[in-house]
């Protein structure tokens, strides 16, 4: 429908904030607010960016329109309608929307479609097309419109339909066609002076010609025998010219061929020097390295001395050592016999000692169960006597039997704490057994151990030794790697300053720059240079280095952010200049390159990767590689390409050409791949001195480990050595340990057996008076109890015997026991440890022998190593031998190569001033040749036979016959010599001029037609639009005014046409004035003088009034009635009224109203009127019949729309309404 959904408005006026109204209705829309809120800056908002009003705005205007008020200052305004377009009424690409915006600042006023900036003529174009005309722009009715139209007079309404009905255009036409005609007539009269002038000029040139024709015949013979003359001396010339170019090409060939061998021998001079260098420099690596080998072969010859003076000393001591040694196996063996046999016998009598303690104790034993019975039956047997009765018995055991209680108590307590003390012992017994075991196997394996440790420590050395050769060898290879790196950068050095040479000096310093930049800061996205990134075969390098010129050289980088930084540093650093090709902007050139096989595309023969292509397209898609000059110049004319040749001559367009020798030593493109790969080189190789500096602080980390490891087992040989005494006094301190603890321990198992047995009698004892509590009370003992009585007397007797003899063989075996053991402990053990730690000590056999053993492992170690030095210097030796003799070879060599090229370069030389005399013999020849063709051109055109008729005469004929000519053109001196050319030309001037005003006689027919045409069709539109508009302006005023109605009257000069129209052209006449004036043919707009309305309010017969008879509301209605016939004679999408209620009564107001919602209803069905309506008002009427309302409010210098209901809305306007009243 192209109805608008949404309008957004910011800075505006009063709408300071982003006010974005809530989506339109396409139907009626009403918009209320109070005075000032700012209900007519929304309408004026809408005018703005339609371009209604505030067309061509000026600075200050512009600024009338930006929002004003306290806080920032606001810099730009813009207002944005979002119109519907899913019936595609806005072409723009068949989208569902078209967002038009204006956005205007204190200099600029842009206009925007679909977000994308645009002309002022293409919107107010699209807005034309979509149906909203400037020629009728009645779909905006703003303030004061309704008013003007009410006030017009008939004139101004006759112009007003005149402007709807596009008559202006048809004005301007004719008015453009009649101007067009006075041009064409003036043309005319110009052209026929003009031709009267060409004849008298034609007559006066009749009588020339004749005197013409004879001095012609004259000038054709002199033309002829001059011809013959310098044609004679032309072909003479070019001969000599021939000559002297046939010498140069052999010349040049020679030239070429001794420059080929000259700078072949260059560069096999250069090749020599680079190997001597080479050379040189291991010559020096040589003898540093001789150096340094001798150096350590004097340090190892030193120390193999030294170990042979050590070897000798130990030698001699070995033999006393062994004596001493081998008594001390006699001792030894000798006393851990005798030690072995002790421990035999103590070990046998150990046993009979302890069956005999335990024999002892189970008698004691039973002797102590013994005497306790029988105490006890004599204390019984004496109670008896003490006591009279049971009671006083029983009360005297009661207490006795708590004594034995408590004494029970004390003693189970007492047994308790011995049994733990005992567990205690025992366990110390086990560790310190533990302990005497470790410590006796680690005594038996001294000597074992003594020999790990003397491996581990020979180990350890071996192992510093070999790092410290490796670390020796590193520091070799580290200054052989010092001097290459040097080697290398002087070449680098060397190319980088002739590359430089073949470069302006701010590029050097940009590229050198650039190279700096990317390794300290880390640049991400340069690719490269052009150069570095392209690989081209040898036969295109030159055309390919041509071509690209100075962008051989330009910076590939992936976008715009990485070209920009890649300047600023530039620029920050005062590092030169650069051109950075970005690959997001590069493009392809799309220009008409040709493929044939005189002519092959560069780009194709270029190798470089992928993601380059539009870089290297853009700096070499149109040039082409033909095989000659002439074929370039032809592709670079028809094609317009950059065409070269393969050896760098290039054609260009104007016709010249460029090219030359091109010397390869002064190649950019080689020059710069070669100190990219000298740079290469040196990175690589202070990649590898790195790495060895590396590899010597690893080493020397190692050395220091290993030195610390030869501490640490040097440090474990000693501290075993002097640990194996200690040992054996440890040994010796448990051992006495564990003989006091077995002492305690049997000293505590007799006392636990001494507190058991006295548990046990205190038990019986407690036991035996509770039942003699429990028995009766009896003067004297049972029998039984009297016989027990007499029985124990002799059994304690028997057990007291037993007891003694048990007891002394029991002491007996002690003594002997004890004899053994401290015989073992005090003597016999003492001296074997002592012998033991001699044999192990540092004077010991074990000892002098390892050491024996290192010194002549040392020895052979030490001999390999001088036997690999000599083997290494004779290797050295035969090397310097070779590198020497190479060196004199290739100094003869390079000096023979000298000697070589010194001749080429004096034979080059001799060949270049010949060239040279060739040259400038050859350049007066062309000035001479091209003098004499100068000649031949100036004389013109000449007959066929002139060209062979004098080529048999001889020179001296030749300049008589000249004479003869030259003295009879004298005679014609006077002719006018361009009467033949004169008279052709202003023929041919007649012509086109007679021709030219027959043009323009048809033109001027044509123009005179199309006036009629325009006169004609001005008329139709204007009857055309006044009948549509009379006829809705009828049916308006009807549905306005049910009780009446109304009319428009076209108003004539005379008043009997003015009368006649009344009758016919009202709009009861179906046809209207078109159809009168078509018949009578002489009635056109010019008779028209203008619009006259005729209403009747109250009856549709009564007569009608004028409406300048009408009152204010009534004309307000005439001119709303008027507005809606206009509006549906032009249809638009939408419709915008401010206030046009504001003069109404209040029935006109509801019948205005009830108009907009039958409008809004038909949405435009047919294209007969309807659409979208947003109005304002101050009155309740519209407010009834809208589809959707809104409010403007006015706060904080602001202001602010809102989406009302109708119910709200009409309060607010009943508020306003009370408020104005």
């Amino acid at each position: 429908m192209g109805y608008i959904k949404q309008i957004t408005i910011q800075g505006f006026k009063s709408y300071k904030d982003q006010t974005k109204i809530e989506p339109f209705s396409p139907k009626t829309n009403i918009v209320v607010g109070r005075n000032g809120a700012g209900k007519s800056n929304f309408f004026a908002a809408v005018r703005f960016v339609l371009g209604d009003d505030y067309e061509n705005l000026g600075r200050e205007e512009r600024q009338a329109l930006l929002h004003e008020g306290s806080g920032s200052a606001v810099m730009s305004a813009y207002v944005e309608v979002v119109f519907d377009n899913t019936d595609g009424r806005f072409q723009n690409n068949n989208k569902s929307e078209f967002v038009l915006r204006r956005t205007i600042g204190a200099k600029k006023d842009e206009y925007s479609m679909d977000r994308k900036s645009t002309t002022k003529r293409e919107v107010f174009d699209m807005l034309e097309a979509a149906g909203l005309s400037r020629s009728n722009p009645f779909y905006i009715v703003p303030q004061g419109r309704v008013t003007a139209i009410t006030n017009m007079k008939d004139e101004e309404r006759l112009n007003l339909l005149k402007e709807i009905s596009g008559s202006n255009v048809y004005e301007k036409r004719r008015t453009d066609s009649l101007k067009l005609m006075t041009e064409t007539e003036n043309r005319c009269t110009r052209i026929d002076d003009l031709v009267s002038d060409i004849n008298l000029r034609l007559k006066e040139l009749e009588g020339e010609k004749k005197e013409l024709e004879a001095w012609n015949k004259s000038d054709r013979e002199r033309r002829a025998l001059l011809y013959t003359m310098n044609a004679r001396q032309e072909a003479e010339l070019q001969e000599k010219i021939e000559n002297i170019d046939a010498y140069r090409h052999n010349g040049v060939a020679d030239v070429d061929g001794h420059n080929s061998q000259f700078r072949q021998t260059e560069e096999e001079i250069a090749e020599i020097d680079t190997e001597i260098g080479d050379l040189k420099g291991e010559l020096d690596m040589l003898i540093a390295d001789r150096s340094q080998l001798e150096g350590e072969r004097n340090d190892a010859t030193r120390h193999k001395a030294a170990i042979e003076l050590q070897l000798n000393d130990l030698s001699d001591e070995q033999s006393a050592v062994q004596q001493a040694q081998r008594q001390r196996d006699t001792q030894i063996k000798k006393l851990q016999k005798e030690i072995s046999n002790r421990e035999k016998e103590l070990k046998s009598l150990v046993p009979q000692y302890t069956e005999k303690r335990a024999e002892e104790m189970e008698v004691r034993s039973q002797l102590a169960e013994a005497a306790g019975q029988q105490k006890r039956l004599e204390d019984k047997q004496g109670r008896t006597a003490m006591y009279t009765n049971k009671r006083q018995r029983d009360d005297a055991l009661r207490a006795r039997i708590a004594e034995i209680s408590v004494d029970l108590a004390t003693r189970k307590s007492i047994q308790m704490q011995t049994t733990e003390d005992t567990a205690g012992v025992r366990e110390e017994i086990a560790t310190l057994e533990t302990d005497i075991e470790r410590l006796e196997q680690n005594l038996d394996n001294e000597g074992d151990n003594s020999i790990n440790l003397a491996e581990q420590l020979q180990k350890a050395k071996d192992n510093q030794d070999a790092v410290r050769d490796r670390q020796n060898e590193l520091f070799r290879q580290e200054r052989r790697m010092h001097s290459e790196v040097d080697t290398a950068e002087r070449k680098l050095q060397n190319a980088e300053r002739e590359f430089s040479h073949l470069l302006d000096h701010a590029t050097s310093r940009g590229l050198e720059t650039l190279r700096r930049l990317q390794k300290h800061h880390n640049l991400s996205g340069v690719h490269g240079t052009v150069a570095e990134l392209l690989e081209v075969n040898d036969m295109y390098k030159i055309a390919a280095e041509v071509a690209a010129g100075p962008s051989l050289f330009h910076v590939i980088v992936d976008n715009d952010n990485t070209a920009e930084k890649v300047i600023n540093l530039l620029n920050k650093e005062k590092g030169g200049r650069l051109t950075c090709i970005p690959l997001n902007r590069a493009k392809a050139r799309q220009g008409n390159v040709p493929h044939t096989a005189d002519a092959q595309p560069l780009l194709p023969k270029l190798k470089f990767a992928a993601q380059y292509t539009k870089a290297f397209s853009q700096v070499f898609g149109n040039v082409v590689v033909c095989p000659e000059l002439s074929i370039c110049q032809s592709f670079v004319r028809s094609h317009d390409v950059i065409a070269l040749t393969p050896d760098g001559d290039r054609a260009q367009k104007k016709g010249g050409y460029h090219g030359g020798y091109f010397d390869p030593r002064n190649s950019k493109l080689d020059a710069y791949h070669r100190v990219f790969e000298l740079r290469s080189h040196v990175e690589e190789l202070r990649e590898k001195q790195d790495g060895v500096k590396h590899d010597m602080d690893a080493c020397r980390q190692e050395l220091n480990e290993a030195a610390s490891e030869v501490r640490r087992a040097e440090y474990r040989k000693n501290h075993a050595e002097d640990s194996y005494a200690p040992m054996r006094h440890e040994l010796r301190t448990k051992q006495n340990e564990l003989r006091r603890k077995k002492a305690l321990l049997e000293e505590m198992e007799r006392t636990l057996a001494d507190l058991a047995s006295a548990v046990n009698v205190l038990g019986s004892q407690q036991s035996d008076l509770e039942d003699e509590i429990a028995s009766d009370f009896k003067k004297a003992l049972t029998r039984d109890e009297e016989e027990l009585l007499q029985s124990l007397s002799g059994t304690i007797r028997d057990l007291r015997k037993q007891f003694a003899t048990l007891s002394e063989e029991r002491s007996e075996l002690e003594m002997r026991k004890s004899d053994m053991e401290v015989e073992i402990r005090e003597n016999l053990q003492p001296s074997l440890d002592r012998l033991l730690e001699q044999q192990a000590g540092p004077g010991g056999g074990g000892s002098q022998s390892t050491r024996l053993k290192e010194a002549q492992r040392q020895l052979n170690n030490i001999d390999k190593t001088v036997a690999d030095f000599d083997r290494r210097l004779e290797e050295l030796e035969a090397r310097r031998e070779e590198v020497n003799t190479r060196l004199i070879q290739l100094e003869e060599a390079r000096t023979e190569k000298e000697t070589s090229n010194r001749n080429l370069a004096r034979s080059i030389e001799r060949h270049k001033k010949g060239m040279e005399k060739s040259l400038q013999k050859r350049a007066q020849y062309r000035d001479e040749l091209a003098a004499i063709q100068r000649d031949i051109r100036e004389l013109g055109t000449l007959p066929d036979e002139a060209y062979q008729k004098y080529t048999r005469w001889s020179n001296d004929k030749l300049v008589t016959e000249l004479d003869k000519a030259n003295k009879a053109l004298k005679k014609y001196s006077h002719v006018n010599k361009k009467a033949f050319q004169q008279y052709e030309d202003f023929t041919k001037r007649r012509a086109a001029l007679t021709s030219r005003r027959d043009d323009l006689s048809e033109s001027r027919n044509h123009i005179e037609t199309l006036i009629e045409v325009l006169d004609q069709r001005k008329d139709e539109a204007i009857a055309r639009t006044f009948k549509q508009v009379a006829k809705y302006f009828k049916e308006v005023f009807v549905q306005l005014v049910p009780a009446g109605t109304g009319r428009l009257i076209i108003q004539r000069r005379s008043d009997r046409e003015a009368a006649r129209g009344a009758a016919h052209d009202s709009d009861s006449d179906a046809d209207g004035p078109a159809t009168a004036a078509a018949a009578r043919g002489k009635t056109s707009v010019e008779n028209y003088t203008g619009v006259g309305i005729a209403v009747s309010f109250n009856s549709k017969h009564d007569e009608q009034q004028r409406i300048q008879q009408l009152s204010g509301g009534q004309k307000a209605l005439c001119a709303l009635a008027l507005v809606f016939a206009i509006q549906q004679c032009d249809p638009a999408p939408f419709y915008l009224f401010d206030e046009i209620d504001a003069n109404l009564d209040a029935q006109y107001r509801s019948a205005v109203a009830e108009m907009l919602r039958k409008l809004s209803g038909k949405g435009g069905e047919g294209g007969e009127g309807g659409g979208q309506f947003i109005c304002t008002t101050f009155r309740p009427e519209m407010v009834h019949v809208a589809d959707k309302c809104y409010a403007v409010s006015y706060g904080e210098m602001n202001s602010k729309i809102s989406v009302y209901s109708k119910e709200r809305a009409l309060e607010f306007v009943e508020e306003s309404q009370r408020v104005a009243r």
